[in-house]
């Protein structure tokens, strides 16, 4: 399997990183995930009068205006995590994989998409839309058509994302019977150089630790090196 980014994204944002985790695992047994203790971290030291204001928000806000897209309309996924985290109360859980993400995504403030490699029809990229790939969403809503330009996340067959990370598929969800999942870190321009690998870092020795699973592949696509390949 192929995992591609389209070179036009780094025409727009030239030091644009994408961190990939790809894994084995068993996906019903919990371990120290430590998202309580991320979400009380937020709580407790988040510093900023609003979501928008801290720089890792920001800059998918200005992505998101830079590509015709309302942010405030259509709020990056790590936003709208962010947003919920601080709200305070429950926040929701998933299963062992996606709430070990959510965990690393609130730590680093980065949006982390997780795709399910059962649901996936041959290779993925990261690309903009042609305008007739179709989607369905991940709440079962009715089936979409994505709009010609639109940054999303695709496979042989059809969208896996809209709007970048806003919203996410049904076809790829990660259940408690997944086995094998491809998790994607997204470090936007502007960010620090180091935050990707350091992400891409945690979120692999997190799974390993937690006996989670193994990793199958791992690697960090750039303006330099825009594919990797692995075997599942």
């Amino acid at each position: 399997m192929v995992f591609t980014i389209d070179e036009g994204l780094f025409g727009l944002f030239p030091a644009l990183q994408v961190g990939v985790v790809v894994c084995e695992i068993d996906n019903i047994r919990y371990g120290e995930d430590g998202l309580e203790e991320v979400i009380d971290d937020l709580m407790v030291h988040f510093s900023f009068e609003r979501p928008q204001d801290h720089p890792n928000i920001k800059v998918w806000r200005d992505a998101f205006k830079k590509m015709g897209i309302a942010p405030t309309k259509y709020p990056s996924f790590i936003e709208s995590l962010l947003r919920r985290a601080l709200k305070g109360g429950p926040f929701p859980r998933f299963n062992p994989i996606v709430d070990l993400y959510n965990s690393i995504a609130l730590k680093y403030l980065v949006p982390i998409g997780g795709h399910a490699l059962s649901g996936i029809d041959g290779d993925i990229r990261l690309v903009f839309a042609e305008g007739t790939e179709t989607f369905i969403p991940m709440d079962m809503g009715e089936q979409e058509t994505v709009e010609k330009g639109e940054i999303i996340l695709k496979d042989d067959k059809e969208a896996l994302t809209r709007r970048w990370l806003w919203k996410r598929s049904n076809k790829d969800r990660i259940e408690n019977e997944t086995t094998r999942a491809f998790l994607a870190i997204h470090v936007m321009s502007g960010l620090p150089e180091w935050l990707c690998e350091r992400a891409v870092k945690d979120l692999a020795d997190s799974i390993l630790v937690n006996e989670y699973g193994r990793i199958i592949h791992r690697d960090i696509l750039t303006a330099s090196r825009k594919e990797t390949e692995f075997t599942v």
